[in-house]
């Protein structure tokens, strides 16, 4: 990473637990970045070249994630929102830009439920909340999900799973990037992230009065729930990338790079305060 500031490795600690995290560059705002289900922060790394000209950046590794401790305890949206702020805290960083791929977009909204005054503005990068349609076939779904992730041959199911993450377009080495991440990850964790993703009160409405910006894959029609998004986050935006899966900052990292750096140079002002 030329012209980078050197990351400094350090662990921040939430109920006795060591949560991994590096940080570029200083000051008491940041970007803080948080990947999705089974994947770590390395998943970001193309984003650091480009953000950092714009803020201190933090990537997290979530508990039961890459260098983090891996309990075997419950993984809720509650422990990785604590989690953040546990980084945040440690970072000595007062405000932030909440990052979230995936399942780390769920963590980056309910952070911003719980902190909103620690949160300058939030961005999904193929992330959302917990869209409250059809709730009961979701819960169903995940629970489902989590017991097939309990089962011996786990690890054929989570292929089947990720497998239809992707586009034609998605390159070989994105695909098994990501499955080497996620089947390095615990049996229990995969499995614990999904039931925690299945509780009824995470599908609540909540209005956000913050700046929110969303980079969507079109694979999945995002275009459906705008009007949902817009209702909860009144100053929502978003782009949709074409030709990509679920994983563009890894596929098309110069075309997220750009989307991000558009939505960050209007919120400069606030980053940029001490």
């Amino acid at each position: 990473m030329s012209g980078v500031p050197r990351a400094k490795e350090q662990f921040a600690n939430l109920d006795g637990h060591r949560i991994y995290y590096r940080s570029f560059g200083s000051g008491k705002r940041a970007m803080i970045f948080l990947s999705g289900w089974g994947c770590d922060s390395s998943l970001w790394r193309n984003q650091v070249p480009a953000l950092v000209p714009y803020s201190r950046v933090l990537l997290v590794d979530l508990p039961g994630h890459g260098r983090s401790d891996k309990p075997d305890i419950p993984y809720t949206l509650d422990l990785f929102a604590r989690a953040v702020n546990a980084v945040l805290e440690h970072a000595r960083v007062q405000k932030a830009v909440v990052v979230g791929h995936s399942m780390g977009g769920m963590v980056a909204y309910e952070f911003a439920r719980r902190w909103p005054e620690k949160t300058i503005a939030l961005i999904w990068v193929e992330g959302a909340f917990a869209i409250p349609v059809d709730v009961d076939q979701q819960i169903a779904g995940l629970r489902k999900r989590a017991e097939d992730f309990r089962s011996p041959d786990y690890q054929e199911k989570v292929r089947q799973f990720i497998d239809q993450l992707y586009v034609p377009q998605t390159p070989a080495a994105v695909r098994d990037e990501v499955a080497r991440s996620i089947l390095a990850t615990p049996q229990h964790v995969l499995a614990g992230c999904m039931d925690g993703l299945a509780d009824r009160r995470l599908f609540e409405p909540h209005t956000l009065d913050i700046p929110a910006f969303a980079i969507f894959s079109s694979f999945w029609n995002p275009e459906r729930f705008i009007a949902i998004f817009k209702k909860s986050l009144p100053r929502f935006q978003y782009e949709v990338l074409t030709g990509v899966g679920h994983y563009p900052m890894l596929e098309k990292p110069d075309l997220v790079n750009a989307a991000l750096t558009r939505f960050v140079a209007s919120i400069q002002p606030e980053l940029r305060k001490q």
